[in-house]
């Protein structure tokens, strides 16, 4: 037993005989005795429940400060490289590379022996490397800014296209009717985009390899991933790749995996308030 564990033991059975002890020493009213008997028997409860429970039990003593410190260390640094993050355990160097296996269509429009085929793919892909790889699927929240801002440019230019268009009487009323209809297909593109928020489901694996030092632990690592990639993008006809740059911080920031705040959200908050 640790020695935070035995501390709150003897916390525990102290406040079990306390009561007993008060009790005793005093003539009490059966009520209350009763209520001291009860409280004593939880505290013993609770005192052997430390033995394997005392990972629940203990913060509850710093609770006072205001602040539980779990681990004050950093969680990972990300390469130089950018395709690998670095963990550091004592003197334990670790890298780990994360592959992401895109799918280009969805188990309800397979037919019974499309997913029967794909499961076989995918089984093949699961025994693909000698070391452990994690797969696993992750589903996040989509920043639509970067696509909205280019909607909303397209249909600025529309606009104006056909403002022009009603100014000048030589332009046809086919060509003025077909620019209007880009118009309004634009604006309902704009209005649709804002309404729902987008989610994309995104499946990888993730390798980790140690190394004597950061760069050895990341070539081993990479290596790793070069033979999921090569491996998944035959075995499932894919083009599955290691994860680079900012995108990786997508498998490992929550800030990255649901926005905080983004345009769309902005724009559907101001028209609610409209609306009220």
């Amino acid at each position: 037993m640790a020695t935070s564990s035995r501390f709150l033991f003897m916390i525990l059975m102290v406040l079990a005989a306390a009561p007993v002890l008060f009790a005793l020493l005093f003539n009490f009213s059966p009520v209350i005795n009763f209520v001291l008997v009860m409280f004593a028997l939880v505290c013993d409860l609770l005192a052997f429940s430390t033995k394997y429970y005392a990972e629940f039990f203990t913060p509850f003593l710093h609770a006072r400060g205001g602040i539980v410190t779990l681990n004050d260390s950093e969680a990972f640094t990300v390469a130089p490289s950018g395709n690998a993050i670095i963990v550091r355990n004592g003197q334990n160097i670790y890298a780990s590379a994360f592959v992401k296996i895109p799918s280009y269509r969805s188990a309800t429009e397979m037919t019974e022996e499309e997913k029967s085929n794909f499961s076989r793919s995918f089984s093949r892909v699961l025994t693909l490397s000698k070391e452990p790889v994690r797969f696993t699927a992750q589903l996040y929240v989509i920043d639509k800014d970067t696509y909205i801002e280019n909607i909303k440019s397209k249909l600025n230019e529309a606009e104006e296209k056909y403002q022009n268009m009603t100014i000048d009487k030589s332009v046809s009323k086919a060509d003025s009717e077909r620019v209007r209809g880009e118009v309004t297909m634009w604006h309902n593109l704009f209005d649709n985009i804002n309404k729902t928020r987008s989610h994309s489901l995104e499946a990888f694996a993730m390798v980790t390899a140690p190394g004597g030092n950061e760069e050895e632990a990341i070539n081993m690592a990479l290596q790793q991933a070069d033979e999921i990639v090569a491996g998944a993008s035959s075995t499932l006809g894919i083009s599955a790749n290691v994860v680079e740059g900012q995108e990786l911080l997508k498998f490992l920031e929550p800030d990255y995996m649901i926005p905080a705040v983004t345009i769309s959200e902005q724009m559907r908050e101001r028209t609610v308030s409209k609306e009220i």
